[in-house]
């Protein structure tokens, strides 16, 4: 059978998170990827400073994000940038319960069912980007969550979609502070 250098394998692009309280950077560090687009759920490509900003796609809705991944409008683009991941899943919940009422309840959230169903979309998503070759940079708010006397900085990422997103992670990373200009590359 035929083999292969190791060397010969190597990963050619990342899936990373970053993610810590607002107004820290986050989002320049992220756009700071090879020739990012960022998709901006979050409507904070406004807080990015001018001279970081870059090709933006504000999402209203999820299809939008569908249609521009078929679109074949990405090609020119390395990385994409996902600003931030806790909205972007809100944004799919909206659309699932659009297309399937049965997947949402009376308030709005999703039913058990429609957890699996974001549950299997968002992996859907997640295998198409790495099948394009593109660098998927995620921004996420930190929640804090207490177990017993600890306290622990968790990045707010929803349900098991969390769970999954950290799977497929090669970098999760938490911003602590924001770096100057001189320690900026």
């Amino acid at each position: 059978f035929p083999t292969r250098r190791s060397s010969d394998l190597i990963q050619t692009s990342i899936k990373a998170l970053i993610y810590g309280q607002p107004g820290l950077g986050k989002s320049t560090m992220g756009l700071s990827a090879p020739k990012p687009v960022l998709l901006d759920f979050d409507n904070g490509v406004h807080r990015v400073n001018s001279a970081h900003q870059v090709d933006t796609l504000q999402v209203t809705k999820w299809q939008e994000v569908i249609d521009v991944i078929n679109s074949g409008e990405l090609k020119n683009y390395d990385s994409i940038v996902i600003d931030t991941a806790g909205k972007m899943l809100d944004y799919l919940s909206i659309h699932l319960i659009e297309k399937n009422p049965k997947l949402g309840k009376a308030n709005g959230a999703l039913s058990l069912q429609g957890y699996g169903e974001r549950k299997s979309e968002f992996n859907q998503f997640l295998k198409r980007v790495a099948l394009m070759g593109k660098h998927l940079i995620f921004i996420a708010h930190e929640k804090e969550e207490k177990q017993g006397d600890e306290t622990y900085k968790r990045p707010e990422v929803g349900g098991s979609s969390g769970t999954d997103l950290y799977k497929e992670l090669d970098l999760i990373g938490y911003k602590i502070g924001r770096a100057s200009c001189r320690e900026r590359v």
